[in-house]
């Protein structure tokens, strides 16, 4: 059985690798997808060296062209995780300090996920204008509204910029409960711990008559549903972290 460093060491080598592999797609002259591919490889690697058991449900729900995924934030494994579970090509729109990880960070950007400053509001115009883009192309954005990681599996409140993305966009959003990853790498840990790990991907929120109109109301509207996914974990005896 691997043990949680030698875990830990595979897993941060395997990151080192895969990140200089789609850094240097570009150089090799592979084509514009590749790097996307080697950090999709990425992420299902990850959580099989892991040995974390998923469960995922809903996933059935997601339409053929664009959406939006709005997600509780629980650990780095997030990413991966999501990476794993979903089929269909996604892309981040994270924080900007995701895209400052060494050689981690340009892999992402050069993957085609998107890195937005919170304290440069022209920045963040320019970077929700190509969002909006790229959703009605077609492509699955995902997003965590709480702005940061739990420490303890708590969902924080939801900012409203997923939610202006799917006015501009006119694609549904669809409310996303993840668990396990808290525990899995607790926030400011260094190794991996066994533990399942959950994925529901919940009924879709549009902005149709008869539901909240403004964002604020509409981002409330996604947190709770996925409060109530948490509660529904709990009753099973699953949750969360379990």
């Amino acid at each position: 059985m691997i043990t949680g460093a030698i875990r830990s060491v595979t897993i941060l080598l395997l990151t080192f690798a895969c990140s200089l592999a789609a850094n240097g797609c570009g150089a090799f002259g592979f084509p514009a997808h590749a790097p996307a591919k080697v950090m999709e490889w990425w992420g299902r690697c990850v959580i099989r060296i892991g040995g974390w058991r998923v469960r995922a449900e809903g996933l059935e729900r997601l339409p053929e062209g664009g959406a939006i995924l709005v997600s509780n934030h629980q650990s780095l494994l997030d990413i991966p995780l999501f990476l794993s579970v979903f089929r269909k090509e996604i892309k981040f729109l994270a924080k900007r300090e995701l895209g400052e990880i060494p050689l981690f960070g340009k892999a992402m950007a050069c993957a085609g996920n998107l890195f937005v400053d919170r304290e440069d509001p022209r920045d963040a115009v320019h970077v929700m204008r190509e969002a909006v883009r790229r959703i009605r192309k077609g492509q699955v954005v995902v997003i965590f509204p709480e702005g940061t990681r739990s420490a303890d599996g708590s969902i924080g409140e939801f900012k409203p910029g997923a939610f202006y993305l799917a006015q501009k966009a006119g694609v549904p959003v669809f409310p996303v409960y993840i668990d396990g990853g808290c525990s899995a790498l607790p926030k400011g840990a260094l190794l991996f711990r066994r533990a399942d790990l959950v994925v529901r991907v919940l009924e879709p929120l549009t902005f149709a008559a008869g539901l909240p109109l403004s964002k604020k109301e509409i981002a409330e509207d996604a947190r709770r549903r996925i409060l109530s996914a948490r509660t529904e974990e709990e009753a099973r005896g699953q949750g969360p972290g379990l």
